[in-house]
């Protein structure tokens, strides 16, 4: 486990520096952290070393494909847990599910950063905020003290830090949610980005229509076209998506052992198909990236992007106070 953890711990902290600076993580981390968790787990397997909780990180794993389905988690930060959930598995349940809670805490914190970096002038929700994150960092303190002494006041104490915030950022969610979202030209679009549909454009060649509607459907409105993803493609992918998260645990209950071979080669599927599955509404891919460059060469093409919080900060936080 040592070599794994160490690895990924490593890639996580760059991960972290990009996700907060550039609100992105390069491809290429991604896919060595992949490559190497991957290798690693199949390496042991193959020594018959069955890490005995992989069904409970497993389990995460699909709650987190979940949120994903939802728009509640970015592709980008997907991906890095369908690597790192192999790591989890060489912790506890309890473990685990401390990691969660952290998870959540961390997660919070770092939307009230956000919020921070936006209502600079705007003092009441700016204190707001700050005051938010002094009180879930109060609540981290008190869910230690709950573990290491087990006593439930302490988990009282936590969960009234944590309820506070999370009525006050109630308060300011949809305005910042709002103020997350920019107008960008096509060029500045980058892969797993959400945005909204009804893309106006003034001008299609034919050329171009024939690769666009492998990804969108084309209304014509006077003299615009619009531009909305296939609602087809939304509902055939979630299903992939869905069933084939869902395979492994058909297989834990079938035979154990194909439920341990099949996680990594179900991880490597998701990675194969990138740019089959996770796209539209899920998050631009490449391709959908190309075609709306080119359309911006003869077309002046301004999109509705949603941003969010970094998400891999806090996974690597979580991780770094299991181990504390």
């Amino acid at each position: 486990m040592l070599p794994l953890l160490i690895f990924d711990i490593i890639i996580l902290l760059y991960s972290s520096y990009q996700d907060i600076k550039y609100k992105s993580v390069d491809d290429i981390i991604i896919y060595i952290l992949l490559i190497f968790n991957v290798f690693y787990f199949l390496y042991l397997i193959i020594q018959n070393i069955y890490p005995e909780n992989l069904i409970f990180s497993y389990l995460i794993l699909l709650f987190f494909a979940l949120l994903y389905l939802f728009r509640l988690l970015a592709i980008g930060d997907l991906f890095i847990f369908f690597s790192i959930f192999f790591l989890l598995s060489f912790f506890s349940p309890y473990k685990m599910l401390l990691f969660l809670f952290y998870l959540v805490l961390f997660g919070f914190i770092f939307h009230n950063i956000e919020a921070i970096k936006i209502y600079k002038e705007n003092r009441k929700k700016y204190y707001i905020s700050i005051l938010n994150i002094i009180l879930i960092s109060i609540s981290i303190y008190f869910i230690n003290l709950f573990f290491l002494y087990f006593n439930i006041y302490y988990l009282l104490i936590s969960l009234i830090f944590v309820y506070i915030p999370y009525f006050l950022f109630r308060y300011i969610s949809k305005d910042l949610e709002e103020k997350l979202t920019f107008m960008r030209s096509v060029n500045e679009l980058v892969e797993g980005d959400w945005i909204e549909d009804g893309i106006e454009v003034n001008n299609i060649k034919e050329e171009d229509k024939e690769i666009l509607i492998k990804y969108f459907d084309i209304y014509e409105n006077e003299n615009k076209y619009i531009l909305k993803f296939k609602s087809n493609n939304k509902l055939i992918n979630s299903i992939i998506i869905l069933f084939i998260v869902i395979l492994p645990l058909i297989f834990y209950f079938l035979n154990e052992i194909f439920f341990y071979y099949s996680m990594p080669f179900i991880i490597i599927f998701y990675h194969i198909f990138q740019n089959k599955l996770f796209i539209g509404r899920f998050g631009l891919s490449k391709e959908e990236i190309n075609i709306l460059k080119k359309l911006g060469e003869y077309n002046d093409i301004k999109v509705k992007v949603k941003e969010g919080a970094p998400f891999i900060p806090p996974i690597f936080l979580s991780l770094i106070l299991l181990l504390i």
